[in-house]
């Protein structure tokens, strides 16, 4: 386990074995071909050099030249897999995206609002860090939202894959009810839970330079996205009970 002193006792390459040790040892896909393994792979390797050099040197202090040439590929390779530098960043919001559309569409008896809490008021670290000890992962941690916040390319960008959200989101929500991904109710109720997703960021963001530890960021940060829901709740109820008014329509006729 990696023990920090000092705020300067982490460089990139121990970035780099810290996220290497977060990505557990995988079995072989037997549907992947070797060519997609080795993709996914220099895909994996670009985002964790990226992201190390970035909170180690700064975002606006990293050109795109530089993180190819410590990967040993071409800019152009770079970009083959990540179309602006800033993806490069929040390329770890894929798993929240996809956590908040599995709970909508999974969510079986449970309420839409609890649902959705439940998916965002987990644990806000954007990783398992396991090879620093605790206070090593708030630093850590805080590397990345300063750097998320203190850039205002990165600033500007922080909701860069809002559309993706809502494309996914909605999906789901549509699946639930039978109904095309761009209805008004579909459409306002994912958007509703976008700025759950909002308030989420916005909070970890705001409470991470106070946190006294990890459990102490996630409680606060809960504590926040359930005030929002709080609000929010009136909008999903609705759109359960849309749900549970199509489900009984459905019944109905089936059974006549």
């Amino acid at each position: 386990m990696v023990r920090m002193t000092t705020p300067g006792d982490l460089d990139a390459d121990a970035v780099l074995e810290i996220f290497g040790k977060a990505i557990p040892d995988e079995a072989p896909d037997p549907n992947e071909s070797l060519r997609q393994r080795k993709k996914r792979r220099v895909r994996q390797q670009i985002s964790n050099m990226a992201t190390a050099m970035f909170l180690v040197h700064g975002f606006d202090n990293v050109t795109v030249a530089r993180i190819a040439a410590a990967c040993e590929v071409s800019e152009q390779t770079v970009f083959n897999y990540f179309p602006t530098k800033e993806s490069m960043f929040f390329d770890r919001s894929e798993s929240t995206i996809t956590a908040v559309a599995d709970a909508v569409r999974e969510r079986g008896s449970a309420s839409l609002v609890e649902a959705v809490v439940q998916s965002l008021g987990g644990e806000t670290r954007p990783g398992q860090w396991e090879a620093l000890d605790e206070a090593g992962q708030l630093h850590l941690f805080r590397l990345f939202c300063d750097a998320a916040t203190g850039s205002p390319t990165l600033a500007a960008a922080r909701f860069s894959d809002l559309p993706r959200f809502i494309d996914e989101v909605s999906i789901a929500l549509a699946q639930r009810i039978g109904a095309d991904p761009i209805d008004p109710e579909v459409q306002l109720a994912t958007l509703v839970i976008a700025g759950l997703l909002r308030v989420r960021l916005q909070s970890t963001f705001h409470h991470v330079q106070q946190a006294t530890s990890i459990d102490a960021l996630n409680d606060v940060v809960r504590c926040d996205i359930l005030k929002a829901a709080q609000l929010a709740e009136p909008s999903l109820t609705a759109f359960d009970n849309l749900e549970g008014a199509k489900r009984g329509a459905f019944q109905a006729s089936s059974s006549t």
